[in-house]
Parts: C-alpha cells; sequence; structure tokens
C-alpha cells in the first residue's frame, strides 16, 4: 500500500512511531484502520475502528471487532479512530488490556471527550487532527492522565510535544494510584435483560 510505504519512510526516517488513519480493504470488506508503523519502517500493528457512524454504516464500512495493545519500546500503545471517542467503553477496553497510551486518528470531537478518555482511564490520549484550531472542535494534542493538555498543535501543520514518564503514576489527594484500583473498584456489570 502506497501511504503505508511514505509514513513507514518517514518514521524510519526519524526513528519514530507513526499512527496513520487509513481505509483497508479485505476481500469484500471494507475497514476504517489505525495502523501503527514502527521506526523501521514497517507495521506493527492495525486497528479497525469498532464504533460507526451512521454515514460509515450506510457506506458499507465494516466495524472492528478487536481491541489490539501493541508493545512499542516506550510502552503499550492502543489506538482508537474518530467516532471511538465519542464512547467510554473503547479506551476503557484498551485501557484493560494494557494500554498506557491512546492514539487517536480524529477528524471532529468535542476535545472534552479526548481530555474525559485520558482522565478515566488514567493513560496519555494523542489526538490528531486536520480539523483547523480556529473552528474550536477537535485539536491536536496530548492530554495527560488527568485529561488536562500538556501539549496542542495550535497552528495548521505543527506537532504537539510532550515528554512523560509512563512509570510515574499519577497520584490524587484522597485516592493514592487511582489507575491501579479502576479494576478492583469498577462496579460490576450484568447482562441486559431481555
Amino acid at each position: 500500500m502506497p501511504t503505508v510505504k511514505y509514513f513507514g519512510k518517514l518514521a524510519k526516517q526519524h526513528d519514530l512511531y507513526i499512527v496513520a488513519g487509513l481505509m483497508e480493504r479485505d476481500e469484500h470488506l471494507v475497514y476504517n484502520v489505525a495502523v501503527l508503523i514502527g521506526p523501521d519502517g514497517k507495521v506493527v500493528g492495525k486497528y479497525r475502528k469498532v464504533t460507526l457512524p451512521r454515514g460509515e454504516i450506510e457506506g458499507g464500512i465494516t466495524p472492528g471487532d478487536d481491541y489490539p495493545v501493541f508493545d512499542t519500546r516506550f510502552g503499550k500503545v492502543g489506538m482508537m479512530v474518530c467516532y471511538d471517542g465519542f464512547f467510554p467503553e473503547v479506551a476503557r477496553e484498551l485501557s484493560n488490556r494494557g494500554a498506557e497510551v491512546i492514539a487517536w486518528p480524529v477528524w471532529g470531537c468535542n476535545p472534552m471527550l479526548g481530555a474525559a478518555r485520558a482522565c478515566e482511564n488514567h493513560v496519555y490520549v494523542i489526538s490528531s487532527t486536520y480539523t483547523d484550531v480556529a473552528a474550536n472542535w477537535m485539536v491536536s494534542a496530548v492530554y495527560g492522565q488527568d485529561g488536562k493538555l500538556l501539549a496542542q498543535g495550535k497552528e495548521w501543520g505543527s506537532v504537539a510535544i510532550a515528554e512523560v514518564d509512563l512509570n510515574q503514576p499519577l497520584l490524587w489527594h484522597s485516592l493514592g494510584d487511582f489507575k491501579a484500583q479502576i479494576a478492583p473498584h469498577r462496579p460490576p456489570v450484568e447482562p441486559a435483560k431481555p
């Protein structure tokens, strides 16, 4: 795929990971995907968007059904795509599976939802959009474990950069390391009754 080769070349040239939002054809099915490309220029893995808006469903896009998390040289990375961020379940499942960072290519969304996904799961969320910042809609940013913006691309074509320590838990005044308490304190979810 030419797009993957292009981003692979950039990742290798700059010795970094790149997450790109793409369309994928798998036989007769089409998926909206996020692809993680490593510093060697090769695909580390992909995530197929699970939550589809009406327009994608009507356009023939197929929803994914898995929440993969990938080991990188800096930590565990999960991905979600655009509309996934409107709902807490995708980010929660990625964090349940060990994601420390969630990369989120997103067209448009309320930036507060990026903050919510980061804060409620105590993960870093990295959003990337081509929505103009002047629209006061979505932003390209790095959200901290508490949901606060650590960095934001404020001009068209700019990059948001933040250095973080994934080994440093976020400690709350009365709760301590809340991330460690999420799983055991989560309320039980019972299946819906027919």
